[in-house]
C-alpha cells in the first residue's frame, strides 16, 4: 500500500503529462559532508558583505561628523582649560564693603582718604576702589627703584594690587614689568600729606612711603623706612587670604 507522500510526483502538480516539477532539480546528497565547500563559500561570501556594509557606513559622512565634532569638542575644550589655567590671577574687581574706622596711631586703622586719582589713560577713579593694596608714595628722583621693586615683588607674590602714586604719574622703576603696577596721580597731594611723604607741601627727604590698605579700605600699616622682604612678606599675609602665589 503507498503513502500519500509516496505518489508519483511527476509532471505538474504530481498529475501524470503534466509540466516537471522544481523538485526534479533537487539533488540531495547522501552526506551532508559534501555540502562544506558551499557552505564555506556562502560564509566567505557573506563575511565580505558585511566588510563592505561596515566600510560604506564608515566612509559615510554622517558617520564621519559625528567623531570629528566630538574631538573638535574635546580641543576646544582642552584649550579653554588651559587659557583659564595659565592667565595671569587678578584681583577681583568687586572689593569689600568699607569698614568703620578706629583711629589707632598715624593714619592706622582710618579709612584710605576718598581721593579720586588719575589714571595713565586720563581717567579717574576713587583711590578707594584699589583695595586690598599696597600704596607706595615715591618721590620722582629717589634713587628708589630696588627698594621699590621688592615692594612690588612682594604685592604680586600676594596678589594683592601694587599702586605708585605722586603729584603726576610717577615712571616704572627698572626692572618693573608694566602688568606688576598702577601708576596714579594725585595732583593734590593729599596722600601724600597725610601719610607723612610731605611735610609742609615739600617731600620728605629718603626713600618711599608704604602704605598697606586692607579689603575693607583701612589703613593697616603705614611703612615710612623700607623694611626687609621678610618682614614686608609678613606684613602682606595679613592683607591676603591666599596666601602667597607661587
Amino acid at each position: 500500500m503507498r503513502r500519500d507522500d509516496e505518489d508519483d510526483r511527476s509532471g505538474e502538480g504530481g498529475r501524470p503529462g503534466g509540466d516537471p516539477s522544481w523538485m526534479d532539480d533537487v539533488v540531495v546528497p547522501d552526506d551532508l559532508s559534501e555540502l562544506d565547500a558551499e557552505v564555506r563559500a556562502w560564509q566567505r561570501e557573506r563575511r565580505a558583505r558585511l566588510r563592505r556594509e561596515r566600510l560604506r557606513r564608515l566612509a559615510s559622512p554622517s558617520s564621519v561628523a559625528g567623531p570629528l565634532m566630538i574631538v573638535a569638542l574635546l580641543l576646544v575644550a582642552g584649550l579653554a582649560s588651559l587659557v583659564v589655567l595659565f592667565q595671569p590671577r587678578r584681583p577681583s574687581t568687586q572689593p569689600a564693603p568699607l569698614a568703620t574706622p578706629g583711629v589707632d596711631g598715624i593714619g592706622r586703622g582710618e579709612l584710605l582718604p576718598d581721593v579720586p586719582v588719575r589714571l595713565a589713560d586720563g581717567s579717574t577713579r576713587p583711590v578707594r576702589d584699589y583695595r586690598p593694596a599696597v600704596l607706595v608714595l615715591a618721590p620722582v628722583g629717589c634713587g628708589c627703584d630696588t627698594a621699590l621693586r621688592e615692594v612690588g615683588s612682594a604685592a604680586d607674590r600676594y596678589d594683592v594690587r601694587f599702586l605708585l602714586v605722586d603729584r603726576s604719574a610717577p615712571p616704572l622703576p627698572a626692572g618693573l614689568a608694566e602688568r606688576a603696577a598702577v601708576r596714579l596721580a594725585e595732583p593734590t597731594g593729599a596722600l601724600a600729606a597725610t601719610y607723612g611723604a610731605e611735610v609742609g607741601g615739600r617731600r620728605r627727604p629718603g626713600g618711599p612711603v608704604v602704605v598697606l590698605v586692607g579689603r575693607d579700605g583701612l589703613v593697616v600699616r603705614v611703612l615710612l623706612r623700607p623694611t626687609t622682604p621678610r618682614g614686608l612678606d609678613d606684613e602682606l599675609a595679613v592683607l591676603s587670604s591666599s596666601g602667597p602665589v607661587r
